[in-house]
């Protein structure tokens, strides 16, 4: 979508002066990238929800997309700036500014729901693991129990059951 949006405008980036378009061809390939595997990550997700290794991935993947998409945004802010003056001189037409605009405003949106996608994450991510620390703590009680009531159980019937006091030093 960018691609068409902002055709023609130039723009100055790092003393570099460059098509806008040029400009984000490497970004927007991030993106991508980043946005095929994170696909393929919720697909898996669905058919194993609980997956910590999945979950893990998802969130690192997230964290990677809204890098980039700010990155992208900081371009097209520096590029807007530009394109400012370049309208007051005439050099790129009002549609090619309004298209600018449009591709901020998209790319703003996107960044705002890929926060709120990595928030949900972070906090599904948060949720095992303290659900995970229940459990291992119930594990560790349960254990503990049958650890003293082991050698109690046994040892009062040596003779019954053939153990000694020395079968069950833990």
């Amino acid at each position: 979508m960018a691609g068409s949006r902002i055709k023609g405008i130039t723009v100055e980036i790092g003393g570099d002066t460059t098509k806008l378009q040029t400009a984000l061809k490497g970004v927007n390939s991030e993106i991508k990238n980043t946005q095929a595997q994170l696909k393929d990550v919720e697909k898996l997700l669905k058919l194993d929800p609980g997956n910590t290794e999945l979950l893990a991935q998802k969130q690192k993947l997230l964290s990677s997309a809204v890098s980039e998409t700010k990155e992208k945004l900081a371009t097209l802010k520096t590029a807007a700036e530009q394109a400012n003056q370049a309208l007051a001189n005439g050099d790129i037409s009002k549609e090619q500014y309004d298209a600018l605009q449009r591709e901020i405003i998209e790319t703003e949106e996107d960044l705002k729901k890929l926060e709120a996608q990595a928030n949900q994450s972070a906090t599904a991510v948060q949720k095992i693991a303290t659900a995970g620390e229940s459990l291992k703590s119930a594990g560790d009680k349960v254990s503990s129990a049958g650890e003293k009531l082991l050698p109690r159980l046994c040892c009062g019937h040596s003779a019954w059951c053939g153990c000694g006091k020395d079968s069950f030093r833990l």
